[in-house]
């Protein structure tokens, strides 16, 4: 199965195209610009240099959030736009879930973080025993000092690795109250990953899922800027 995916939900964007999990191309970019701008034309170079049309494409995966409001979007619109009127899968999975198989291979709780700004960060837990990923809670936001109680009550004696675009700063934040069981993992290992976007959307699509495009939605987690404004302001109207 040919399997396009992509993750703009952070600063950094990645597409990868697979071949079940045969990694055939990624391209990766950190370069600041929005995604907006580079992100299709990353899926254009990948399916060209490696021979491929989006017609041959068999499931489109993307990163359905959490992540940046308008990242989260980009990515989810761009997969709409490529699958319309394909009948072919459009599967969304969570940013957290393929940002934890960056450390699929270590043994311990995998901690993917996300900034969310105001001192939050998006985050999901994972055990892993060096190989397989179980999923400890749902994707959540919370606040760092709320993240931190929770794995020095909760485990105690595991090490704890970080990723993510909120990895720097909760290590920051948490390094003097875990010590050092609480690792941030190398800068390649913090980033999104294309590849890891599409392994999490085969295994859903193993698992029976069929999203169609039309069914495809980004997932927030909390509201925006603009719709917390305009739910205080209605608020304070109201008093």
């Amino acid at each position: 199965m040919l399997i396009l995916a992509l993750d703009s939900t952070a600063q950094v964007g990645s597409v990868a195209l697979c071949e079940d999990e045969r990694l055939i191309a990624e391209y990766t970019l950190n370069t600041g610009h929005t995604h907006s701008e580079t992100l299709l034309p990353m899926v254009e170079s990948v399916l060209k240099i490696a021979g491929y049309t989006v017609d041959d494409v068999e499931l489109f995966v993307c990163t359905a959030g959490p992540g940046s409001f308008t990242g989260v979007r980009i990515g989810a619109a761009t997969v709409k736009g490529m699958a319309f009127g394909k009948d072919t899968p459009c599967i969304g999975v969570s940013t957290l879930e393929a940002l934890a198989l960056n450390g699929v291979a270590l043994d311990g709780i995998l901690c993917p973080c996300m900034n969310a700004r105001r001192q939050q960060v998006y985050n999901a837990l994972f055990d892993c025993d060096g190989a397989t990923l179980t999923r400890l809670c749902e994707d959540r936001a919370l606040a760092i000092s709320e993240l931190g109680e929770e794995l020095t009550e909760t485990y105690p004696d595991r090490p704890v690795y970080l990723m993510g675009d909120g990895a720097t700063i909760t290590y920051d934040a948490l390094h003097d109250q875990l010590g050092d069981r609480l690792v941030l993992l190398p800068e390649r290992l913090i980033h999104q990953s294309g590849y890891n976007t599409a392994m999490c959307g085969l295994r859903l699509y193993r698992e029976g899922v069929r999203t169609t495009d039309f069914e495809l939605a980004p997932v927030y987690l909390r509201p925006s800027q603009a719709e917390r404004m305009r739910m205080e302001k209605l608020k304070n109207e109201s008093n």
